[in-house]
């Protein structure tokens, strides 16, 4: 009796005209947006060898380890495939990092910055018609589920031989939500097999388990507002009510909570802005300057250059050890107090953005944003990852390059040699592994899983003492 009911749900659903409008819908948004995501992965992939190429030719063309430390070099943070399908925070974040001896390192050159108007529409992934789409097509499907029925009679004629309610509510439930899955399903699997053609575009092994699990996520969170609908629609007496109660629901649960729970967490864990902190740096650095010039004042007071030239050659050597020395003394206090300051700032920030995720959680799209955005490794913890790993080889290169700067330095001659980059030490980036990213993302499954049973079960105790007269 309930593969009866299944499939009677299946066909009814699949030859109702919202079902054809569901599916043409999605499949043209789907396959759009693998199309414009795997184009835009690979115009990333071109301009980040290109990027790369030119920042080495900039670095050899420079014409002394001076000129080289205040210009400093650029790392690019390569792209990720999965970006293809949840496209992150990347693009607004930045994607270039400049490491020199001066300033602590950020990210600049995001694709909002160098073309504002992507700023004005953002970006068209699978994520985005998962979250605003697909969840308003699962509402369409189910609010009217129970109440419509009841409205038509159908629901008091199906009743009435003897079909009873928990196998009708089974039925109709996994019925309903094979027929929602179909528009997903069916484009996704095209999508995937267009990813594929591309020669350019190579998944690797743990690549697909993190889009099988981008995957999940997608089905959790469609299954949450299948889940919702049936339970409203179990609780109203009228179709126009239930359709009114869930789309409040849904406005509340998208775009209200998200967004009050960063304004909450701004107002409960404010922190100093970006020009404070910014401030903070250039002022200690301004003291630092101040310093090394009394220094090298004081310096050449008790170290008058000698007259005799014998003596040229040993007052050479200890000017360049005591420069050396003050170089990396200087560079160390400036290194130590960024670090400080940015480890005080970067505490903060994490507070807050911590309480605003969790604040935010609540919400089931927040928790398929927060989750996808992991495991595809386009998310806030990536960027933050990625960016860490510049500040940790900051130290490396400016000792580097202080030392290079000490050690050719030729006070004879105003003509200094050309850096040597064959000792240059590389920047080295690990990707977060997908046993990390599982576990991180384990608390918005949770969560999903937890609302799904929420709801369904409220709509199975509602349906089993629902008035069907």
């Amino acid at each position: 009796m309930l593969r009866d009911i299944i499939k009677k749900e299946i066909q009814d659903t699949i030859m109702s005209p919202k079902f054809v409008f569901t599916f043409l819908l999605c499949t043209i948004l789907i396959l759009l947006s693998v199309y414009t995501g795997v184009n835009n992965y690979l115009a990333e992939q071109k301009e980040y060898s290109a990027a790369v190429a030119l920042n080495r030719k900039n670095l050899e063309n420079q014409q002394s380890y001076q000129t080289l430390a205040g210009l400093g070099t650029k790392i690019n943070r390569k792209p990720e495939v999965l970006s293809t399908i949840v496209n992150g925070v990347q693009e607004a974040v930045g994607r270039v990092a400049t490491v020199n001896i001066a300033y602590d390192p950020s990210m600049i050159d995001s694709k909002y910055s160098t073309n504002p108007i992507f700023a004005v529409f953002g970006s068209l992934d699978l994520t985005f018609i998962v979250k605003i789409v697909l969840s308003l097509f699962a509402i369409l499907f189910t609010y009217d589920a129970i109440v419509g029925e009841k409205e038509k009679g159908t629901l008091k004629l199906s009743l009435s031989n003897k079909v009873p309610k928990d196998r009708l509510i089974l039925g109709k439930a996994i019925g309903g939500f094979i027929s929602l899955l179909i528009p997903l399903i069916f484009p996704l699997v095209i999508g995937l097999l267009i990813l594929l053609m591309y020669p350019n575009v190579s998944l690797s092994g743990e690549d697909w388990g993190r889009l099988a699990l981008i995957c999940l996520m997608f089905f959790l969170y469609l299954s949450v507002f299948f889940a919702l609908g049936l339970f409203i629609s179990t609780r109203t007496q009228s179709s126009s009510t239930s359709f009114l109660v869930l789309l409040f629901i849904w406005v509340t649960f998208v775009t209200i909570i998200p967004k009050a729970a960063v304004m909450g967490a701004r107002q409960i864990n404010p922190i100093p802005s970006v020009h404070e902190i910014t401030a903070q740096k250039d002022a200690f650095l301004q003291e630092i300057q101040k310093e090394a010039i009394e220094e090298q004042t004081n310096y050449f007071k008790e170290h008058p250059r000698p007259q005799k030239p014998e003596e040229i050659a040993k007052w050479n050597e200890d000017v360049r050890k005591w420069a050396e020395d003050l170089q990396q003394s200087l560079t160390g206090k400036i290194d130590e107090k960024n670090a400080a300051i940015e480890r005080d700032y970067q505490v903060k920030m994490r507070e807050q953005q911590n309480l605003a995720v969790n604040l935010s959680r609540i919400s089931p799209a927040s928790a398929l944003m927060f989750g996808t955005m992991t495991l595809a490794r386009t998310g806030i913890a990536s960027h933050e990852r990625f960016l860490n790993s510049v500040r940790s080889y900051k130290p490396l290169f400016t000792k580097w390059v202080n030392e290079k700067m000490i050690r050719t330095a030729d006070f004879d001659s105003a003509q200094q040699p050309k850096p040597d980059l064959s000792d240059m030490p590389q920047h080295t980036f690990e990707p977060e592994g997908l046993g990390d990213s599982f576990r991180r993302t384990l608390p918005d499954i949770i969560l999903m899983i937890f609302l799904i049973l929420l709801f369904f079960i409220g709509a199975y105790v509602s349906f089993l003492r629902y008035d069907v007269r």
